[in-house]
């Protein structure tokens, strides 16, 4: 039956056949349109074309009744939700899509249905396999051309996208103000640095013989070593392409050196369960193989610090495809560590925040901005005591390298237990 069938309107805006999908829009509100009545085969074929339109929308869309029941929803609201329309027609809105969905309190029907005019929330949606998605949920309401109403249409549009590089956009733009504060800061503090330097090296020598007090000029220079591996990461933060030495090389090359610098930490009685599926292909990108360990090797360090009572570190690779540069080289690290705070979660990547007791807050501001010099994206999802995964992709430099996708051979992954 076409969804656009006259059966909805003959029976007062009420469909009495809920079960059939297609049985479910007001016929009436199109019916009287000038044209459309001349005859019955015009109606039908702007009832398919309607029909047609519907369900190829790719925003989701809901239809409901005067009483809030469900009476059509396309594919895309399928998809969105989870729900198959078998399971949601002629159910009531609230009861299909109630608080344990829409973390906003005004998504309920009546809040919808008194509404005059058109109008919009945004929510958050707790879609299938417990994921949650970035909504804006519009209300429209349905009338026919002398004002009678007969119901609502919803459209839930994902904006998820959209406000990531919302927020993206407004970490760049807090990064760029402090990189400028931070370039003055390490102008100030390095310039008085090299005289003290300086002064405690001649100071070392003069006390030859001397060693308690020996210790206490190397006590200076270290610290003088310190500050200034502090100053290069704040350079490092502020303009990381500018000490980049860029070379074509495999992805995996710079992976596994973090983790051979990291294997101590792992194998340090933690009982921490290393697992690796990497690609069976090269990932080529172009990239300074330094920076680019730097960027694993302290995501990896990351991980096993939130695992102080062991857990489990997946390390993964594949080749994606990205809508911005085509084809990307993908790095997945996840473990099952103590987790990110929601609230703290849009702050990690601000340089000096940091929960750690003796962090400096740098770490990942700089590892988002090494991503950033090399054209990179770095996404972090995290649950409280459940862990976190970050990924990081990487164009894939396209010469010499397959474009097909990259295929995981089965059973490639292997764990390995360190105890």
């Amino acid at each position: 039956m076409n969804v656009f069938s006259s059966q909805f309107c003959q029976n007062n805006g009420r469909s009495n056949d809920y079960r059939d999908h297609r049985n479910v829009m007001p016929q009436k509100c199109f019916g009287d349109m000038p044209g459309l009545n001349s005859h019955a085969e015009d109606t039908q074929a702007m009832g398919d074309l309607y029909q047609y339109i519907f369900e190829s929308l790719n925003i989701a869309v809901m239809m409901l009744t005067e009483a809030g029941k469900i009476i059509a929803l396309n594919p895309a609201a399928e998809q969105l939700t989870g729900m198959t329309s078998d399971f949601v027609l002629g159910r009531h809105f609230d009861d299909i899509l109630g608080t344990e969905h829409f973390s906003h309190p005004k998504l309920r029907f009546n809040h919808f249905y008194e509404m005059k005019e058109v109008s919009a929330i945004e929510t958050q949606l707790n879609c299938k396999e417990k994921t949650f998605r970035d909504i804006r949920v519009t209300a429209l309401p349905v009338k026919s051309s002398s004002g009678e109403s007969f119901g609502l249409a919803l459209m839930l549009q994902d904006v998820t996208r959209i406000k990531k590089l919302e927020e993206e956009a407004n970490r760049n733009g807090r990064l760029a103000a402090m990189g400028e504060m931070a370039v003055q800061i390490a102008h100030d503090i390095r310039n008085p640095l090299g005289s003290i330097e300086l002064f405690a090296s001649l100071l070392q020598k003069d006390l030859q013989g001397l060693e308690e007090s020996q210790k206490l000029a190397d006590h200076i220079s270290s610290g003088v070593r310190s500050i200034n591996n502090i100053v290069s990461n704040l350079l490092l933060f502020i303009k990381p392409e500018q000490q980049t030495d860029m070379q074509v090389l495999d992805l995996h090359k710079p992976l596994k050196d973090s983790l051979f610098f990291a294997e101590h930490l792992i194998n340090s009685g933690k009982s921490i369960e290393l697992r690796t599926d990497f690609c069976p292909q090269e990932l080529t990108i172009r990239g300074d193989a330094e920076l680019l360990s730097q960027v694993s090797l302290n995501l990896i360090l990351n991980a096993i610090q939130a695992m102080p009572d062991g857990g489990r570190l997946s390390i993964s690779t594949k080749k994606i495809s990205d809508v911005q540069s085509g084809q990307a080289a993908e790095i997945k690290i996840a473990d099952t560590g103590c987790g990110i705070p929601q609230a703290n979660l849009p702050k990690i990547f601000d340089p000096f925040f940091t929960t750690k007791k003796n962090g400096t807050g740098l770490g990942l501001s700089i590892v988002h901005n090494i991503t950033k010099a090399h054209d990179g994206h770095i996404d972090i999802s995290s649950t409280e005591t459940s862990g976190t995964t970050c990924i990081v992709t990487f164009p894939l430099r396209q010469h010499g390298v397959a474009r097909n996708e990259c295929k995981h051979a089965s059973g490639s992954g292997r764990a390995q237990k360190w105890a």
